[in-house]
């Protein structure tokens, strides 16, 4: 695990901690894949969800290739959460997209002194972009079912690289990294809970059935 700022001195978010994770879970590439992409079961994997939803669904298939919004699959959810010692509902409303891993995906996840033509590039790339506004606002219908207010947070950047492991099939080196901006959770601590967040997020997937 490795947080930081990226070496972002200044712009929208540099003193927003990025946390990266990089592990090995024992599914395939695809499977992962489609487990993200799939909102009925984000519960599996995200203990402190309420649940996802799929608000509007451009495009399916994670192994799609040339379709009319190009590769992959790509819909907006909207996902609620709530984490320990929030008195609110956090409200994600994330455009999701996922597609096959490309070689050239590849030659810019790797050091310059690398053969890129010899890095399998079998995997897959699932991005997460989260916006406050828009659209889909809460708007009037901001209060859960037991009064509790939704507050709406931003995903600036969220992206898992699921890549195979050589000579092993139902391996993956899963590389998530995040840059999420929640209004109620203090700069001080959004760390700290930046860290935790992807160590749970890891420990989960590996404890699938």
């Amino acid at each position: 695990t490795h947080n930081g700022n990226g070496n972002l001195n200044e712009g929208y978010g540099a003193d927003i901690p990025i946390i990266k994770t990089t592990s090995i879970v024992h599914r395939s590439p695809k499977f992962l894949a489609e487990l993200l992409m799939d909102s009925e079961k984000v519960k599996v994997y995200n203990k402190m969800s309420l649940g996802r939803t799929d608000e509007m669904v451009f495009q399916k298939g994670v192994d799609t290739v040339g379709g009319r919004f190009g590769d992959g699959e790509t819909k907006v959810v909207r996902n609620l959460t709530k984490p320990p010692m929030v008195n609110s509902i956090l409200e994600f409303v994330t455009c999701m997209h996922a597609r096959q891993l490309r070689p050239d995906d590849t030659s810019l996840l790797s050091n310059n002194n690398i053969n890129h033509n010899r890095i399998p590039t079998e995997g897959y790339i699932v991005v997460s972009r989260a916006v406050t506004g828009g659209k889909w606002n809460a708007g009037e219908t901001n209060n859960h079912h037991n009064g509790e207010k939704f507050v709406r947070n931003e995903i600036l950047l969220g992206v898992n690289i699921l890549k195979a492991v050589p000579g092993e099939p139902n391996k993956t080196e899963l590389t998530s990294v995040t840059h999420v901006y929640s209004p109620m959770i203090p700069l001080m601590l959004a760390k700290n809970a930046g860290v935790k967040g992807a160590v749970d997020f890891v420990r989960d997937i590996r404890a699938l059935p």
